[in-house]
């Protein structure tokens, strides 16, 4: 509970000083975005991502963002690693980003950040006795990124973006072996979910 009322005092200050400073300088903005994930890992494949978020101003060509993404990939089998099955992935992330130029036609911007990052995985088809059941599990963890991007201005308050991102993330994997005759057996390896993301979406300023 303590937890809870420290973050919502946190984003109530950012909040308060967003509101202040140059109205065309100092906007807050939403965001909702779709592209591929690519995932660097050879037994992973790419995958369709989209995902929304908030951004709030922070002054001095400084903004706040959180960002939702979401992504399903297909894995191929791979001694030691993965099986052959459906890899979800749900980052959730907060990033600082600077825009060097004000506010114009055309932003880039650069950003670094992290955050969580939400991930399960189904195992698909292997071959096995009746006796033998397998399973795969991969923990959620935190994550780094670092990413540029740029928007252009359509109309008043209204920009179409492009961003390419890296989405660092290492995270611990188990399989699970039940044999009916001789018990559980579990075996650990890692997992590497570092992608490229490249994504373009609309942003709108109020």
């Amino acid at each position: 509970m303590k937890g809870c009322s420290t973050i919502l005092s946190i984003l109530f200050c950012l909040l308060y000083f967003s509101a202040q400073g140059n109205a065309q300088d100092q906007k807050r903005s939403v965001h909702a975005q779709a592209g591929v994930a690519l995932p660097q890992a050879e037994n992973i494949r790419s995958g369709f991502v989209t995902g929304f978020g908030l951004s709030l101003p922070l002054g001095r060509g400084l903004a706040l963002t959180f960002d939702f993404s979401y992504w399903k990939s297909t894995t191929e089998n791979q001694p030691g690693k993965l099986m052959e099955g459906k890899l979800e992935i749900t980052p959730f992330l907060i990033s600082l980003e600077y825009f060097p130029l004000k506010r114009m036609g055309i932003n880039p911007y650069f950003m670094v950040g992290g955050g969580f990052v939400f991930s399960s995985f189904k195992i698909g088809q292997y071959i096995s006795i009746p006796e033998v059941t397998i399973r795969q599990k991969i923990a959620s963890g935190p994550g780094a990124l670092l990413g540029v991007g740029a928007a252009v201005s359509i109309v008043k308050n209204l920009f179409l973006f492009g961003e390419a991102k890296y989405l660092y993330r290492q995270a611990k994997g188990k399989t699970i072996i039940t044999d009916m005759n001789r018990g559980t057996l579990t075996e650990e390896f890692s997992v590497d979910l570092g992608s490229f993301i490249l994504h373009s979406g609309i942003k709108y300023y109020f």
